[in-house]
């Protein structure tokens, strides 16, 4: 897909936000320098090595929502883990203050495209990270968490996870989730529904006070999976002002086979069609051991999305929404 050059102008113009990246763990774990350029082709098709600045410079990107997450086992050790990944972040924006910021609202996003700074902003996977103590939830916003996952592939003293260990579609939000939501409101913090089992998904979605997202999902009328939003579970968010981040990955969005970038279309339109498009944004999930359709293979490609939208024809307000605005809003529905 060839990119216009009204395509460019306008995604060089807007802000542009993706909900979700695990590019800590390339970060953490293999010694991957964020601000150079990378081209190894193997990690790219193995899921990770998706971001670097340099791309995400030339992806025109405003604001980035890294992942923080761990192995699940021992979970007494999952919060420092967590803590000091932050401080990873903390360091390296430290270390290259004239191209990254550190930001945790809405403002602050604006304020870094000004500066001609990318944003970045933190989000924790999984609520095995909180383990027993509501008191590390604000432990976490001191260290610039805007965002907490309540699940991800094991189940939790939360709810159980759509997929992996513990799976249970029918399972409940517990008293002690219901708790940590209800701080999370408090504090300030997004209650993020990826990766959370249906019925517990409702009962969150319901029980929050402020917008929810779900940060990297795809939808079930477009590709059928357990991983994927019905539509209850959309209107869920929607009835709360919140927002759905469109994953990238192929196998999560793709009929048959890995498709391109037009594979994301159905997607958006559904969820358009529903609820409206204030409620989409970008979840891409760049390095998180997934392989993204063809023509949205690392972060540099990202305006790929917003010719596919000028070529479906949505008004130009509703795409500037899914790339950022509507992220953004979300963010100020969620600021003491």
């Amino acid at each position: 897909m060839g990119l216009s050059e009204a395509a460019l102008q306008l995604h060089r113009s807007a802000l542009v936000i993706d909900l979700h990246a695990d590019t800590t763990i390339p970060i953490r774990w293999l010694d991957y320098d964020f601000v150079r350029r990378h081209r190894f082709r193997l990690p790219q098709k193995i899921g990770f090595y998706h971001c670097d600045l340099p791309r995400m410079k030339e992806g025109g990107y405003t604001g980035q929502f890294f992942g923080l997450g761990t192995f699940p086992y021992p979970e007494e050790r999952c919060a420092d883990a967590c803590l000091e990944q932050a401080r990873i972040w903390q360091e390296i924006c430290r270390l290259h203050d004239r191209d990254l910021s550190l930001v945790t609202t809405a403002d602050g996003i604006r304020k870094a495209r000004q500066e001609g700074r990318l944003a970045v902003l933190l989000g924790i996977e999984g609520g095995h990270n909180i383990g027993t103590e509501l008191g590390k939830l604000a432990k976490f916003y001191a260290a610039g968490v805007r965002y907490i996952g309540l699940a991800h592939f094991t189940k939790n003293r939360l709810c159980p996870p759509s997929g992996g260990v513990g799976m249970d579609p029918e399972g409940p939000l517990t008293e002690f989730g219901g708790g940590v939501i209800r701080e999370m409101n408090r504090l300030g913090m997004i209650v993020d529904l990826a990766h959370v089992g249906r019925r517990a998904f409702l009962e969150a979605a319901k029980l929050s006070t402020r917008p929810v997202i779900v940060s990297h999902t795809g939808i079930a009328a477009a590709k059928p999976l357990w991983r994927n939003l019905d539509d209850d579970q959309i209107k869920a968010v929607a009835e709360k002002d919140g927002v759905i981040g469109i994953i990238f990955s192929w196998r999560y969005i793709c009929p048959n086979g890995r498709g391109d970038v037009r594979s994301l279309l159905p997607h958006f339109e559904h969820v358009r069609k529903l609820v409206g498009a204030r409620h989409l944004a970008l979840g891409s999930d760049f390095d998180g051991a997934v392989v993204p359709v063809t023509g949205l293979e690392d972060a540099s490609c990202l305006p790929a999305i917003t010719q596919l939208l000028i070529d479906a024809k949505w008004p130009e307000a509703e795409i500037r929404g899914v790339l950022g605005e509507n992220t953004l809003r979300v963010m100020k529905g969620n600021e003491n």
